[in-house]
């Protein structure tokens, strides 16, 4: 049978940390709410690349049919994902205690985000995906910072 050691901290600055941590997680909406605009900023940093926000990845370019298209329209020049701008102005944050989201509500960010085939009785032409939601490398290490310091000012 494995002997069992107690220990028993009564450390009044420990416990007053350890107070301070568990109060500090109650309300996880602060973290959130950074996290959630950091999350946006990288979006709107995709569509300014025109990259994949996760990797860097150039998005695929258009096709020479749809720059004549959008030629014919008068809307080329101009940038992958924003003929008109709406899906790059649709990006929104959202935040709670428990959540930090951020997406579109535009019915057609979904099949840019993955790629997919169109169902358009005009074309049922593949759409590559050109990914505008997600988080870099250093975004996730921005959020890191943004936990270590809320962890950090919870224990002070």
């Amino acid at each position: 049978m494995p002997a069992t050691i107690n220990l028993t901290l009564n450390d009044s600055q420990t416990l007053k940390a350890i107070a301070s941590l568990t109060h500090a997680g109650e309300d996880l909406s602060p973290v959130m709410r950074e996290i959630a605009g950091i999350l946006a900023d990288a979006a709107e940093q995709a569509f300014a690349d025109e990259a994949d926000p996760d990797t860097g990845t150039p998005w695929v370019p258009l096709t020479e049919a749809h720059i004549e298209k959008r030629r014919d329209e008068n809307k080329w020049p101009g940038a992958i994902l924003q003929m008109t701008g709406d899906l790059a102005k649709s990006i929104q944050s959202d935040y709670g205690n428990d959540f930090a989201q951020v997406g579109s509500n535009k019915i057609y960010a979904a099949i840019h985000q993955h790629g997919g085939t169109a169902d358009m009785p005009a074309s049922n032409a593949a759409i590559p995906a050109r990914p505008f939601l997600g988080a870099s490398e250093q975004d996730r290490e921005e959020i890191m910072d943004v936990l270590k310091r809320h962890l950090s000012d919870a224990i002070r």
